[in-house]
């Protein structure tokens, strides 16, 4: 293809971004923080660079001659792209779209300006302590969350006033403006919808069902494809995300969006102008539907077309196994014994023998995950607890 593309990231949820840029004949210059990222021996060229050294990055750019730039599932080098875009030309968001993707008051806002439904909230800014009187019109429970955090951090459903003060801090801790969002709770059944956006015209690739951890904290533990949902819902879905992306002023990207499905309609939770996370368009989204995102996520990014055709509907599920809290790692079990399962996609581990076991407050703290596909929601669901069972029965806490 005689084209470059700068990737950023070359962790374990930007491996297959570089293998689909390198499927496609390109060359794949990849930046990452890290010495020893697990992409760093799949790409062409590779360069350990500080998140924050934008010069550095823009030099990479000029010697290799890039002709786009790209991330997969990451936020936080959006806004450094972004500058990069705008000065060197490449196709990626304006820093205005990457700020209303970004933080949760703007895009709020836009969602409201826009006529796009979500849930009323109020805001609470730096040193701003919440009182009754400002969230006097909306009845418990409610959500809190900070404005500007991600994978859950920080999010919690709380039923009081007096819980609400509780959780404030823990809130705030992950708001990196320390600034907060006190909304409605929103009942029903939540989704998130994978799309791809192509000179102004969006294409949602699958709808995902999810799974949340209970309450008060939302931790995603689970995700289905495709989701259990009647046609007529799936096309109240996708009304609704593309009314947000044109919102937002996603276009020539990924996006990746999370709504709730209510007695009373479909409601906006929030959107990303980026791949979605937890192996959902790396993986999950491929396995049910044959439509890699990081490939198309490439070809936008270097104004190709993007391949958006369905090749097969199949079922694909990955859920993340809770272990028990305080307990250490003593022996991991091999993954080969997930492998030579019928429709194994693809495991994790996150954490190391000799970890202890976190609490699950938000999504970095998931222990493990597995990921298989099937041609029947009954044959998948029928191989993730044999998945599981083989981990209960061969790790050793202790």
């Amino acid at each position: 293809m005689n084209k470059t593309i700068l990737i950023f990231g070359a962790g374990i949820n930007q491996l297959e971004l570089i293998r689909e840029a390198n499927k496609l004949g390109v060359i794949s210059v990849v930046i990452d923080p890290e010495e020893n990222p697990p992409g760093k021996s799949e790409a062409d060229y590779f360069y350990q660079v500080d998140g924050k050294d934008y010069e550095t990055t823009k030099k990479i750019a000029i010697k290799h001659n890039v002709d786009g730039i790209v991330t997969g599932q990451m936020e936080k080098p959006m806004r450094m792209m972004a500058r990069l875009a705008a000065e060197m030309g490449y196709i990626f968001h304006k820093p205005d779209i990457v700020e209303r993707s970004l933080n949760k008051v703007l895009m709020k806002e836009a969602f409201i300006g826009n006529n796009v439904p979500c849930a009323q909230g109020a805001i609470f800014k730096n040193g701003e302590k919440i009182t009754k009187n400002k969230i006097k019109d909306f009845n418990f429970p409610l959500i809190i969350k900070p404005a500007d955090a991600f994978s859950s951090r920080g999010v919690m459903k709380v039923f009081s006033f007096d819980e609400l003060l509780k959780y404030e801090e823990e809130a705030r801790s992950y708001s990196a403006e320390d600034t907060i969002i006190v909304e409605e709770f929103l009942e029903g059944r939540e989704f998130s919808v994978e799309s791809i956006t192509y000179q102004g015209e969006t294409t949602v690739i699958q709808v995902t069902e999810k799974f949340i951890s209970p309450f008060p904290y939302t931790v995603e533990m689970a995700h289905l494809q495709p989701a259990r949902i009647s046609n007529l819902e799936k096309q109240d879905i996708e009304e609704i995300v593309k009314k947000a992306i044109t919102a937002i002023g996603i276009d020539n990207s990924a996006s990746h969006a999370e709504v709730m499905l209510t007695r009373n309609g479909v409601f906006m939770i929030e959107i990303g102008a980026r791949l979605g996370g937890d192996f959902i368009s790396s993986y999950l989204t491929k396995a049910s539907t044959g439509v890699s995102m990081d490939k198309a996520s490439v070809q936008v990014a270097l104004g190709i077309e993007p391949d958006l055709e369905h090749k097969f509907p199949k079922y694909s599920m990955i859920e993340y196994i809770e272990l028990e809290e305080g307990k250490t790692i003593k022996r991991l079990p091999d993954k080969k014994l997930f492998e030579e399962m019928d429709g194994y996609v693809f495991s994790h581990y996150f954490l190391n023998e000799g970890d202890t076991i976190p609490k699950i407050t938000h999504s970095a703290q998931r222990p493990v995950c597995v990921l298989f596909e099937g041609n029947n929601e009954k044959s998948l669901f029928n191989r993730i607890q044999k998945a599981k069972a083989k981990i209960n029965s061969e790790i050793v806490l202790i």
